[in-house]
């Protein structure tokens, strides 16, 4: 089963708390085929708690076809295919953790 991921690099999402921005985006291969990894940075800056940041992964899943279009706003369209394999997952998750400083990864369903 595949998903559309639409790439919103440099475009920060702000809340009431903070704001996180998606930095970059990295492919690393596993099993044999490319897995897309979306970096970003949070930071929340107007909570009650004081002000703190951290560095994120959002991972959309295996490129299944990468920017094979853009949407009505000009940004790139890829397939993907979620990652469900829990085992795959983790290592994925220690890859992202070791080499991109990260400290939270998230997966697509």
């Amino acid at each position: 089963m595949t998903k559309e991921h639409i790439h919103e690099l440099h475009q920060s999402v702000q809340s009431i708390a903070g704001e996180y921005t998606w930095e970059s985006e990295v492919t690393l291969e596993m099993q044999g085929r490319p897995v897309l990894c979306v970096l970003g940075n949070a930071w929340t800056d107007s909570s009650c708690c004081g002000t703190t940041g951290c560095r994120f992964a959002y991972v959309p899943g295996f490129v299944v076809t990468l920017c094979v279009r853009q949407n009505e706003l000009g940004q790139w369209i890829s397939e993907v295919e979620p990652i469900r394999d829990e085992q795959t997952r983790l290592s994925i998750r220690r890859w992202l953790e070791e080499t991109e400083m990260v400290q939270q990864v998230q997966f697509a369903w």
